[in-house]
C-alpha cells in the first residue's frame, strides 16, 4: 500500500499577531487530498469543510423552505466549521474515492483557518488559554500502487455513464504531486468540481 501517517503542527499564533491577520491568511489553504480517504485526529479547532447546495436538487421542496429563491438556479457554497471533539476521528474523502465512485461520493474540499483572538479565551471550543497551537494526525488512506481505479459497477449505469478512465494509483497520485508543482496535468483526468481555481497542495497540508 501507499499509506502516509502525517504529524501536522500548527504553531501558536499571539493576539497581536491575529489582530493583523487579513482575509485570505489560513493556515491550510483550500485543497482536497488525492487518496481513498484520509482518517484525522483533530488537535482543536480551525477546519473547515465547503458545502455546496444545488438549488435545483428537488423543485418539490421548494414550498417547504421559505428562504428558497425560485430564481436561482446555481449552486451555491460556504464554509462550515467542523466540530471539535476531542478523542474523535474525522474521515475526509479523497479524490481518488470520488474517481471510484464516479462522482457519487464527492472528495471533501477543505481548509485550516488562523484563530480569531477571542479563540484564544474560549475554553468551550476545546482551546486552552494563551496557545491556539493545533497538533494534528492524519492517515492518508492510499491503496496499492499498481492497483487499477475505474468507476465500480454499482456506480455507473445508463444514466451516469462512466467518467474516468482506467488508471493505477500509483499513476494517479503521481499525476495529482505533478499538478501540485506546476507540471501539466493528465489529459484523460476530466474530472471537474467547479474547484479548478483551488490549488492543490501536498499530502502533509491538511
Amino acid at each position: 500500500h501507499m499509506c502516509a501517517l502525517r504529524a501536522l503542527n500548527y504553531p501558536h499564533v499571539p493576539n497581536d499577531v491575529l489582530k493583523n491577520v487579513r482575509p485570505g491568511q489560513w493556515r491550510a489553504g483550500p485543497h482536497t487530498d488525492y487518496g481513498a480517504l484520509t482518517i484525522l485526529k483533530s488537535g482543536g479547532p480551525g477546519l473547515q469543510v465547503l458545502a455546496v447546495h444545488n438549488n435545483n436538487d428537488n423543485d418539490d421542496d421548494d414550498d417547504d423552505d421559505p428562504n428558497t429563491n425560485n430564481t436561482t438556479t446555481s449552486s451555491e457554497s460556504y464554509w462550515v466549521d467542523v466540530p471539535y471533539m476531542p478523542d474523535n476521528f474525522i474521515i475526509n474523502i479523497g479524490d481518488m474515492m470520488q474517481r471510484w465512485t464516479n462522482d457519487k461520493w464527492v472528495s471533501t474540499l477543505h481548509r485550516v483557518v488562523v484563530p480569531s483572538p477571542a479563540d484564544n479565551d474560549n475554553d468551550d471550543i476545546g482551546s486552552r488559554h494563551d496557545n491556539n497551537r493545533r497538533q494534528s494526525m492524519a492517515f492518508f488512506v492510499n491503496i496499492n500502487g499498481d492497483a487499477e481505479v475505474v468507476p465500480i459497477e454499482t456506480c455507473v449505469d445508463d444514466d451516469h455513464p462512466a467518467k474516468y478512465e482506467m488508471v493505477t494509483a500509483g499513476q494517479y497520485l503521481m499525476q495529482k504531486h505533478l499538478a501540485s508543482m506546476g507540471e501539466p496535468s493528465n489529459p484523460d483526468d476530466n474530472h471537474d468540481d467547479n474547484h479548478d481555481d483551488v490549488p492543490l497542495l501536498p499530502l502533509d497540508e491538511l
